[in-house]
């Protein structure tokens, strides 16, 4: 399992708060795709391919505990699969346990304190928490790797940051030089969607979703914040039509089928 940066950073885009997820032992029925899974895993017990699907399983279903209990699993059986603490700060993070996925990043970077991609990941999870320390940090990784990949992604943590912490102009001024870096770094348009829809600028929002769409037609979080942006705008009809398009795209978005069954009433 592969945890990229932009794969992470788009996390905290619907969710706020404490989120340890469900656990299997909070539904007396068992998932029968785990069920199988979880067979395949016994049978076939040093395969770390079935580890990771049932893992990924695990996440998809909203079930953080149990995806990290695997996690554990996997590492208790050797050194060699140290690297699963990129996977649980992932998962950290998607279930908004922040602390425990930067004392993660934290741990693997002490074996690898020159880890890139890592050290991008711890520097947004404090960006996501309003620390500060996330901006001094990315100045130090863009020194330390000055490629645009590496700028464009420094620039999107600091709106990140600024966004957290309510300084909005600023935050969407980092986002287009994010984007002036790399145009298709599709998270910046999301969470500059994001600021311009806090600010009440939702004509803005939405040209902004609407770029973003022009460039990937099939992103579910660009219908998903329309439909948002919609609702604000008391067009219902309208923010219908974009949470049914973000759900249909992507069938696990538990917040667009909530949106979608409240609005059809």
């Amino acid at each position: 399992m592969i945890v990229t940066t932009v794969g992470v950073l788009g996390m905290g885009c619907k969710n706020g708060g404490n989120n340890s997820g469900k656990s299997e032992q909070d539904s007396l029925v068992e998932n029968p795709i785990i069920v199988t899974m979880k067979n395949q895993v016994r049978k076939y017990p040093d395969s770390t391919r079935l580890y990771d699907k049932l893992i990924d399983q695990y996440t998809t279903n909203g079930d953080y505990k149990s995806a990290l209990a695997w996690c554990d699993s996997l590492m208790a059986r050797g050194d060699s699969n140290f690297s699963y603490l990129l996977v649980k700060g992932k998962i950290f993070r998607m279930a908004q346990q922040h602390d425990s996925a930067i004392n993660a990043y934290q741990a693997y970077l002490e074996r690898f304190p020159d880890d890139e991609e890592t050290l991008l990941n711890l520097a947004n999870t404090a960006a996501e928490t309003g620390n500060d320390i996330s901006l001094k940090m990315t100045d130090d990784i863009v020194k330390k790797f000055p490629s645009r990949e590496v700028k464009s992604e420094a620039f999107f943590i600091k709106g990140v940051y600024e966004s957290r912490v309510k300084n909005f102009d600023r935050a969407i001024a980092f986002f287009d030089q994010a984007i002036l870096f790399r145009y298709t770094f599709y998270e910046v348009y999301v969470e500059k969607a994001i600021a311009q829809y806090d600010q009440k600028k939702y004509d803005a929002s939405l040209a902004t979703l609407d770029e973003l769409l022009a460039l990937k037609s099939d992103y579910p979080d660009a219908f998903y914040w329309k439909g948002k942006v919609y609702e604000a705008l008391n067009n219902k009809p309208e923010a219908i039509n974009n949470y049914e398009a973000a759900y249909t795209l992507d069938r696990s978005d538990v917040d667009s089928k909530k949106k979608l069954d409240s609005l059809q009433k």
